[in-house]
């Protein structure tokens, strides 16, 4: 009976030390995956930072000549939901060496809809600097990959569409439909490291390849609106979101952080924001 019992007492704490071993190793992956979501935002952030439109071959431009990538690839006769969108229009200046995105780029239709047969193909290749670490959500075969990173238009559900003046209307963000942001602007507004460029999100996800909300997103502030954190970005881990700052750098804000500070990061110059239409 006494060796029974024993017996039973090892497989008991045998069973409880292989609990904390398994818990451990969960945390640690947890951990790890939140570092590898963090470097996602470093490297969309020195994108954005080395994104130069006029630069001439071989120069080294300073930062009057950095800019925000278009929101959208321009197409005058398409609404901005049926563009291509910045990522599309980006993956030739990814990191080639985490994944070769520049034959997926010289196959793109520029002059279509995201949704044309060609682009909608091509839509269908994962892109991984644009899915979160430990939290890929689960798509057919057939369905357009996601992108869970997002760019970042400021508040209001016009925030794309407000343009730079100047001056810079108090709601706009750091990405636009149609125009390019200056990080010279950014950096005389608000300042390049007061200002939120990226997040990541698991709410209302759509294609990579598609212009529109589905790759750059507004903050929404309505009476109705779902929590910064948790709701309209984050979810991918419990309690925080993620997000990239203008100036390259990257950080995790919690569901407990002041949503009026989230808030005054949405825009290149939110002082003295204009109130919303409608909002509060």
């Amino acid at each position: 009976m006494n060796l029974r019992a024993g017996v039973a007492v090892l497989i008991l704490l045998g069973a409880v030390v292989i609990g904390f071993l398994v818990m451990g190793i969960i945390r640690q992956r947890a951990a790890h995956d939140r570092v590898l979501c963090l470097n996602n935002f470093r490297e969309l952030g020195q994108f954005a930072a080395m994104y130069e439109k006029d630069a001439k071959d071989g120069q080294q431009p300073g930062v009057r000549n950095f800019a925000v990538p278009v929101g959208t690839i321009a197409n005058p006769n398409l609404p901005p939901e049926q563009r291509l969108s910045w990522v599309a229009d980006s993956l030739e200046h990814l990191n080639q060496k985490r994944q070769n995105t520049v034959e997926l780029a010289q196959k793109l239709d520029r002059t279509s809809a995201w949704d044309s047969d060609r682009n909608r193909e091509l839509s269908k290749t994962a892109l991984k600097l644009f899915l979160v670490p430990g939290a890929v959500p689960d798509r057919l075969p057939d369905d357009p990959a996601p992108a869970q990173f997002v760019g970042l238009a400021g508040i209001g559900p016009d925030g794309a569409t407000l343009g730079l003046g100047p001056p810079v209307p108090n709601r706009a963000g750091c990405f636009q439909y149609d125009t390019a942001t200056p990080l010279l602007t950014i950096r005389d507004g608000d300042g390049l490291g007061s200002t939120v460029l990226f997040a990541e999100t698991r709410s209302d996800l759509g294609p990579w390849i598609r212009g529109g909300p589905s790759t750059v997103r507004m903050l929404d502030v309505s009476p109705t609106a779902a929590p910064i954190v948790g709701g309209q970005f984050g979810g991918n881990y419990p309690h925080i979101a993620g997000f990239g700052i203008a100036d390259g750098g990257a950080r995790f804000f919690t569901d407990r952080t002041n949503p009026a500070v989230i808030r005054s990061m949405f825009t290149i110059a939110g002082r003295g924001e204009d109130p919303l239409v409608g909002g509060d």
